[in-house]
């Protein structure tokens, strides 16, 4: 109950402070120390909030190195920017995509785009045999169609099962990672609604249990969850799964709102760190929940575009300007760096204050790993790979503050 009462205090302190109803109301605060970092909710050990009935002993001998650190790395990336083996020794997972349905619409077959890529990640285990790497299948909007088809037909589910043990037989990896935004929602995409059932997070329970039962109890099977924590049920599914990777971030927009705040601010409906409350509350421990890192930030669609990625920063900060695609935008004047003494997070505004763009860097990355760390979490993970500057500079900083010696 104390501590209801101490979460009820912060947040109308939090609302008092950051009332975004004029632009001019946005509050401008010096960095605040590491040191600093809140933990409302206090340590954690990573027991709490249910459990499963899967073997222990089976999950933890599949699940590899621990704390987790994982990136996502897709097709996108380019042959020049892809990892080598010293690069790929700063993650002990790495989620390989994007594969999806041959046929979308019903829900049937399965690609993997530049599988090259994947049977490079996996030559890597030769001399790092401890990396696991997973192939992420599906994605957002039109990217997720086709998994509800196959999800209710018990004949299609048998075929997605065998289709993902034979990847993982043929390629030598160690599972999959299940990117299905979202059962049961009907994602837009301009005029296009992707198929989706109410029947669908009924349906995603099935499918990890037949998953399961298909590749047994040596691979891994992980999931790509809300931050909001709807549209599965993490608690039945925690049977047949070894972890949840919650996407902590792309939770809101500028001017109002951050793309990855640690905590509640400005408009956000809630923070990372709220969260993983969330998913606790629904009965998933501490343990099996990997705390998700933005290697980008959003933008407010004019000044910035939507996504501004981290490689960017540098150029944006110390020269005003921003490059995609061999064009050069002036942001002088909009460039200038604050800090949310609240949210956790740095953003870009105009002398005002007002947001413009809202981002990760290296400060907020360290008070997130400290809050990973004090909470219990099985680890992090990064999306994606190829928007980090090309050196690692967030990469490098999320396995250093989670394994680094």
């Amino acid at each position: 109950m104390l501590r209801i009462v101490k979460i009820l205090m912060s947040f109308c302190l939090v609302m008092g402070a950051f009332s975004c109803t004029q632009d001019n109301s946005f509050q401008l605060t010096p960095p605040k120390k590491v040191d600093d970092v809140k933990n409302p909710s206090g340590g954690g050990s990573g027991s709490g909030g249910g459990g499963s009935t899967d073997s222990d002993a089976q999950r933890q001998a599949r699940l590899g190195l621990t704390p987790i650190v994982c990136v996502y790395l897709t097709e996108y990336t380019s042959e020049s920017e892809f990892p080598d083996e010293t690069e790929i020794r700063y993650y002990t997972h790495v989620n390989y995509g994007h594969a999806r349905f041959v046929d979308k619409k019903a829900g049937t077959g399965l690609v993997i785009a530049k599988p090259e890529y994947l049977k490079k990640l996996a030559s890597y285990k030769t001399n790092y045999p401890k990396l696991k790497i997973l192939l992420m299948v599906g994605g957002w909007g039109k990217n997720a169609d086709g998994f509800s088809m196959m999800a209710r037909d018990p004949d299609k589910r048998k075929e997605f099962c065998q289709n993902i043990l034979k990847a993982c037989e043929e390629y030598n990896i160690d599972g999959l990672d299940l990117d299905w935004e979202y059962p049961g929602y009907g994602a837009k995409d301009g005029d296009y609604v992707n198929g989706y059932s109410t029947e669908d997070t009924a349906n995603f329970t099935t499918l990890v249990k037949e998953l399961r039962e298909t590749l047994g109890p040596n691979r891994l099977i992980s999931y790509a969850a809300s931050d909001s924590g709807k549209y599965m049920d993490h608690k039945a599914v925690l049977e047949y799964v070894d972890y949840i990777n919650v996407m902590t971030y792309s939770m809101g927009d500028p001017p109002y709102k951050h793309n990855s705040p640690l905590y509640k601010s400005f408009q956000n409906a809630r923070g990372g760190a709220e969260s993983i409350e969330i998913f606790y509350g629904k009965g998933v421990p501490y343990n099996r929940m990997n705390y998700g890192i933005a290697y980008y930030g959003h933008g407010d669609g004019n000044i910035y575009p939507s996504s501004v990625q981290y490689y960017r920063i540098n150029q944006i900060l110390t020269q005003g300007t921003w490059t995609d695609k061999g064009v050069t935008h002036d942001v002088t004047g909009y460039n200038k760096r604050y800090w949310d003494a609240t949210g956790m997070v740095p953003y870009l505004g105009d002398a005002s204050g007002r947001m413009y763009a809202s981002y990760e860097d290296l400060e907020s990355i360290e008070i997130k790993i400290k809050y990973i760390k004090n909470k219990g979490l099985l680890g992090a993970f990064g999306w994606e790979y190829r928007e980090d500057e090309a050196t690692g500079t967030l990469r490098h900083a999320v396995f250093n503050g989670l394994r680094g010696k």
